[in-house]
């Protein structure tokens, strides 16, 4: 048997690769809609709030950061070192402390936002999108 022969004999069992086809897809350009925020200021610190989502409406009005609303719960509810204050949901918040097991469990339920804000506020940020 030739050289090319047993070439062309090892070859055959090779299957050929396919060559990468290109394709240009063209797309429609998309307007992303812009979100301008409203820059309230924090009812409790004073500072303004950059930042809408990290934002807690208050219940007699305006707005607040989360963070500022953390800090002034633990206060208020003499939170110890034992205890946690965690968000909840629903505008609600809630301190938990350990039982017996080890488990979490709620201690105290804090309710702070409203239903009615929230969905004020969820309306007025889809509101201003361009």
């Amino acid at each position: 048997m030739s050289r090319d022969n047993r070439r062309r004999k090892g070859q055959q069992g090779q299957k050929q690769q396919a060559q990468p086809v290109s394709h240009h897809i063209q797309f429609d350009e998309v307007e992303v809609p812009q979100i301008h925020e409203p820059n309230p200021v924090c009812a409790i610190c004073g500072k303004p709030i950059e930042l809408i989502a990290e934002a807690i409406s208050e219940p007699n009005g305006g707005y607040s950061h989360f963070d500022c609303v953390i800090a002034k719960l633990k206060e208020q509810e003499h939170v110890t070192e034992d205890e946690k204050l965690s968000y909840v949901g629903h505008g609600n918040f809630a301190v938990f402390t350990k039982d017996e097991e080890g488990h979490l469990v709620i201690k105290t339920r804090i309710p702070y936002e409203s239903k009615e804000s929230y969905d004020s506020m969820k309306k007025f940020v889809e509101g201003v999108k361009e």
